[in-house]
């Protein structure tokens, strides 16, 4: 005990601020000692991984991060579990206590975060030095509540205890915006990863007010026009993500994204010059990572920045620019392309408008194209014409749509393996250790000659069941852990189609009622996401599902073959928890709309077996798989769009009519939704992400996994494979 220099470090933290003795404090001044007496070891590696200078500086910008809690990273990366293991003897709290203590960082709830937050982990990972930039989001992305049978939001105030494992910079950038100054802040974390002592940085940007409140306005009663401007400074980073539907939600997000793109440009431009003295160099020197759409004003930042802020002349600040901007796309849906009307930029920066006017005329007369259509700002011709790379993540994507630019290539992602699979699913990895299998990333079919290894592993799953029902607090529901978990955790959107997902579920469910003696493997459907606040449909599916899943419990003859489970609020800690838990992850996402599933590729690394469209990287690695795959190519979809039409789905297709017209016909106690508001929207639309055509298809696959899963052998071959050909999936491009 006495040499354990951290307990030392706790008291003497404890001492100094809170006058107590380590066993009288409470948990909060515990946790708070505890981080400043590990932060003493991780500065200084972060000190000196800030002496190192690259020849070349690479920066990533991305409106979303997923970081998980930083304490536990932090003990594995130094090393220090022993040492807390000791002192924790001498208190009440637990180390899962003080874990579950710390608020998990609501910097992104999609792909974008879970991609950008590998990237920079990937940088440290390689001893690549690299900055990070975020908004620092006070009330983070929405905190979701199921309530009453629907989605609930509510802010996510992860900071309101502070966040002990960043720091405030002595500097900070004026900005105006609407012709009003104000002030963005910078706030450092550290970017650490487990397996050397490299630290990078993700860089938090917050907007404070620097105008007085009118203390002549306060007495005469104004109160309004008192706190205005000065609410709305401090308020441009309170939320990730307000609903964008309307104009203010809109207008919200694009002051957000140029409060962030310049704030990210001049830090930029500013650490250049502590190194270099010729701006004319910034090609050869500086690296800008854009990870999807949000950051490109960055790109219009810059090269405004050069042309009018240092005199270069517009062809050389384009060209500068070229050489320094990559794009990542890593959202397909229409959505995701933004526009921004003209008039809504001038309210921004009336300067930033009409240089957008230069460069516009220069697109012209370069390619014969505009930056604009219909008076609204395109980001995509932003990205197309004034960067180096445009990647996508998906190699049938790029390589057959039309909307593919002419820079654009793709390349290959992988996930977080430290964070998500090996450390984290502790019994899969002691089977392999107790069989002698070390090396995960480069194991083979060889390796699994022994068979008593299948049973193991079998073992291993349903531990993993367990452990999620537990850890989830799901005891209530009455989850049969050896029933198939069929998983899906994506955010809402049509494209993602959990409507398939559930009209699935409703088919199974209604084949078994009009005949029990169906050979069908008990099955566990598990949701979790979002639907965006402003999503009507979206959250008309979350809505339907929970209908379902009351439909299914109140059903004595079914309930024990049929679950359904919605697992609200999902975040990292609660992924980490369902991946080692998954037996089948179903991507549902329409081809035509696929570049990648991170969660796909999390599951098969905890050992699932997959059920996808035929899209996104299935194609980027021509290795052997074992997924099981349904629906169209992505070639056919044109061919498809042109002739398909869902009404005569319906008056054709007896299967499509029997469970829709089921569904409208179910009385209200039984399913509480009205499933016509869904079936009237698909018509209107012609169902536009193909539920009916690929309905029938989803349904008979899943019968077949059904009869696969009693296979042992075959079933864990299947994930064999899967895992192997998921090792393929790392970074393949050095940026």
């Amino acid at each position: 005990m006495k040499d354990n220099i951290i307990l030392k470090r706790i008291q003497s933290f404890l001492y100094s601020f809170y006058a107590k003795d380590l066993k009288e404090a409470r948990i909060g001044e515990v946790y708070d000692a505890l981080v400043n007496a590990l932060m003493q070891d991780l500065g200084i590696r972060w000190v000196e991984s800030n002496k190192i200078n690259n020849d070349i500086d690479t920066y990533l910008l991305s409106f979303e991060y997923n970081p998980s809690k930083f304490l536990e990273e932090v003990v594995l990366s130094l090393d220090l579990k022993d040492q807390l293991d000791d002192f924790i003897k001498d208190i009440d709290f637990s180390y899962e206590d003080l874990i579950n203590y710390e608020k998990e960082p609501s910097l992104g709830n999609g792909d974008i975060g879970t991609a950008a937050w590998y990237l920079i982990k990937e940088f440290s990972k390689n001893k690549i030095k690299a900055m990070a930039y975020a908004l620092r989001y006070e009330s983070g992305s929405m905190k979701q509540e199921i309530r009453e049978g629907k989605q609930f939001v509510n802010p996510n105030n992860w900071l309101y205890r502070g966040n002990k494992w960043e720091h405030k910079k002595s500097f900070s950038y004026i900005l105006n915006i609407e012709n009003r100054d104000l002030k963005s802040v910078a706030y450092d974390m550290p970017v650490i990863n487990r397996n050397n002592k490299f630290i990078n940085t993700l860089r938090l940007w917050k907007s404070e007010s620097i105008n007085k409140i009118n203390y002549m306005n306060l007495s005469s009663g104004d109160l309004e026009s008192v706190y205005s401007d000065y609410a709305k400074d401090n308020s441009l980073t309170q939320f990730l993500y307000l609903d964008n539907s309307n104009y203010e939600g809109k207008f919200y997000r694009l002051r957000q994204e140029y409060f962030y793109c310049v704030s990210c440009i001049q830090d930029i431009f500013r650490r250049y010059f502590k190194k270099e003295a010729d701006i004319k160099f910034i090609g050869e020197k500086v690296n800008i990572i854009l990870a999807d759409i949000h950051p490109t004003q960055a790109i219009i930042e810059f090269i405004r920045s050069l042309y009018q802020g240092y005199g270069i002349e517009l062809e050389e600040s384009v060209n500068l620019a070229r050489k320094v901007f990559t794009h990542i796309a890593i959202l397909l849906t229409p959505e995701s392309k933004e526009y921004y009307s003209m008039d809504m930029v001038k309210k921004i920066d009336s300067n930033f408008y009409e240089f957008l006017y230069i460069l516009n005329e220069y697109c012209k007369n370069k390619y014969n194209d505009s930056i604009f259509e219909n008076n609204n700002l395109s980001y995509k011709k932003i990205n197309m014409y004034f960067t180096k790379n445009f990647y996508y993540l998906s190699k049938v994507y790029q390589e057959n749509s039309e909307d593919s630019s002419k820079n654009s290539s793709y390349i290959n992602f992988g996930i977080d393996k430290e964070l998500y699979s090996y450390t984290n699913n502790e019994y899969f990895n002691k089977v392999l250790s107790n069989h002698n299998i070390y090396n995960i990333e480069s194991f083979a079919l060889d390796d699994f000659e022994d068979k008593t290894i299948f049973d193991d592993l079998d073992e291993s799953k349903l531990l993993n069941k367990k452990n999620l029902i537990k850890k989830l607090g799901l005891e209530n529901y009455r989850i049969n852990p050896y029933s198939i978990f069929d998983m899906q955790l994506s955010v809402f959107h049509e494209a993602k189609r959990q409507l398939l997902n559930a009209l699935s579920i409703a088919s199974i469910y209604y084949k078994l009622k009009d005949n029990s003696n169906i050979n069908f493997s008990p099955t566990s459907y598990i949701f979790s996401g979002f639907a965006n606040d402003g999503y009507f449909m979206a959250k008309e599916v979350i809505k339907f599902i929970l209908a379902l899943k009351h439909m299914i419990d109140s059903d004595v003859l079914i309930k024990n073959k049929l679950k359904i489970i919605f697992i609200e609020d999902i975040n990292v800690e609660k992924s980490k928890i369902l991946y080692p838990a998954c037996d089948i992850y179903s991507n549902l996402t329409l081809v035509n709309f696929d570049n990648e599933s991170f969660n796909m590729l999390n599951s098969a690394h905890n050992f699932s077996n997959i059920c996808s469209t035929k899209g996104g990287i299935l194609e980027n690695i021509a290795k052997e798989n074992s997924i099981y795959k349904f629906g169209n190519e992505f070639i056919e979809i044109n061919d498809v769009k042109k002739n398909y039409n869902a009404r005569d789905f319906y008056y054709k297709d007896d299967i499509i009519r029997y469970i829709v017209d089921n569904l409208i016909n179910e009385d209200y106690y039984r399913l509480p939704y009205n499933f016509k508001i869904i079936y009237d929207y698909l018509i209107k639309y012609n169902d536009s992400f193909f539920i009916f055509k690929d309905l029938d298809k989803l349904t008979k696959l899943r019968f077949k996994m059904s009869k696969d899963y009693l296979d042992k052998e075959l079933w864990i071959n299947n994930e064999i494979r899967n895992i192997i050909w998921a090792n393929n999936f790392s970074l393949d491009k050095k940026f």
